[in-house]
């Protein structure tokens, strides 16, 4: 199979290999980032508790970023690409990818200046105090200081996945998480930086990363070929990304945005529930990433089939994807549930942790399965750029989780476990709603 997958190739293939053939090498990289971000926690953790809860508090902000970027805006990126392309508009889709480059450089400069600015107010009122607030200030500094080259990385891989090469932004993924692997020890313990070398690994890793991912965007075998510095603006590129891009940021920076109040509510609680709590929502994101390979397949999927007139497919490729997302988590989802021990005893022996943690994955590890129905579910309606939908199911989930915790806490002065309560039952009705309310679009569609 080439580099670069043809729409037309790929819709002429059985749906579930289809999904595989676009998933797989997306999925097989979420896992490696799974492994290198477990012994980037490992590495972490050998610096002791309170450095565990320093990368705790800086996780919440720096997913938002980036995943407004790889899975909100790039989102938008790969859908536009997938239509265009699936409908045969080669022109458009390079368009599409000239106009990302431009807004993900102003976003990345923007984000950089912001968090140089606010980011120790920030994790103060997130509860950060003493040597905790001053690891978390500095940890932010390195990373959010090389928010271009991320965001960077996450545009190239969202082109290509448009335009259904998924194998290029897989074997570059793998290369610079590898050098992540090799480098964090390094820089941390051999060079002496500490905890700022956790973070500077990650950006070497990347930036060495996007050589490739270049020869592959801006090369004469590109299928889309864009140029680094478009010719022309038009709004009509923009807006093609934005009215996809902006609702699934959205969507994406509020789940975010849920877990760093909900960090900060549980940080009242003490360093030993922040910590346990940081070390749950890690693996919960770790496995979120290899949901998201599968997810992305379908996105790409759904999209050429829309660009192309074949809303016979939309169906197929929704339901299969789904299952094979379901089926990706669920060893890891069904062992950490179990035995919940085998994740927290990689990183601390301090009981306290081991009992908070334990009553998180007893109660959060059953629904990691809705959860990644509900990315598959999302990404195909911001295939079809019916984005609003899923925002509007996770503002409404977000309005209640919230509005719970606080609450429960405040009012009913309630320990963090039933935070975990309200949150694993947000996970299974969100699910359901937007299982049902898809159902009900493709009623609609199939018979317009």
């Amino acid at each position: 199979m080439s580099e670069h997958q043809p729409a037309t190739a790929l819709l002429a293939l059985r749906p579930l290999r289809a999904i595989i053939t676009l998933a797989a090498p997306t999925t097989a990289v979420m896992f490696i980032a799974a492994v290198s971000n477990i012994l980037h926690t490992y590495f972490v953790s050998r610096l002791g508790d309170d450095a565990i809860a320093a990368v705790s508090l800086v996780f919440p902000i720096i997913m938002i970023l980036i995943t407004v970027v790889s899975g909100g805006l790039g989102t938008g990126v790969a859908s536009g690409i997938a239509r265009a392309l699936g409908a045969g508009r080669a022109g458009d889709a390079r368009a599409i990818a000239e106009h990302a480059i431009v807004i993900t450089t102003g976003l990345a400069v923007g984000g950089s200046l912001l968090s140089e600015i606010g980011a120790r107010g920030l994790f103060r009122l997130m509860g950060g105090t003493g040597d905790v607030l001053d690891q978390a200030t500095l940890f932010s500094r390195v990373l959010f200081g090389g928010l271009l080259v991320s965001f960077t990385v996450g545009t190239f891989d969202s082109i290509l996945r448009g335009a259904g090469n998924v194998r290029v932004p897989a074997m570059c993924s793998t290369l610079s998480l590898a050098l992540q692997i090799a480098f964090t020890p390094l820089f941390m313990f051999v060079f002496g930086l500490g905890l700022a070398g956790a973070p500077l690994a990650t950006l070497t890793g990347q930036a060495i990363g996007l050589i490739p991912r270049s020869r592959f965007i801006f090369g004469a075998n590109s299928p889309v070929r864009p140029r680094l510095i478009p010719r022309d603006l038009h709004p009509r590129h923009f807006t093609e990304i934005l009215r996809v891009g902006v609702p699934a940021s959205l969507s994406a920076a509020l789940n975010y945005l849920t877990l760093m109040i909900l960090t900060g509510t549980i940080a009242r609680f003490g360093g030993t529930y922040l910590a346990a709590y940081g070390l749950g929502s890690r693996l919960d994101f770790l496995l979120f990433s290899l949901g998201f390979g599968v997810a992305a397949a379908g996105l790409t999927l759904v999209g050429m089939a829309v660009g192309a007139g074949r809303p016979e497919l939309v169906r197929r490729y929704v339901t299969q994807t789904a299952l094979v997302a379901a089926a990706v988590v669920a060893i890891p989802a069904i062992v950490v549930t179990l035995r919940p021990g085998l994740w927290i005893g990689a990183f601390t022996d301090a009981p306290a942790i081991h009992e908070i943690g334990a009553d998180y994955f007893h109660t959060v590890g059953p629904t990691y399965f809705f959860i990644v129905i509900s990315m598959v579910v999302a990404s195909s309606f911001q295939a079809l750029a019916r984005a609003v939908v899923p925002l509007v199911v996770m503002i409404a989930r977000v309005g209640l989780v919230l509005a719970a915790a606080l609450v429960a806490v405040n009012v009913f002065h309630a320990r963090a476990e039933a935070i975990f309560v309200i949150i694993a039952v947000a996970n299974v009705s969100s699910c359901l709603v937007l299982v049902a309310l898809f159902r009900r679009v493709l009623r609609t569609r199939e018979t317009a």
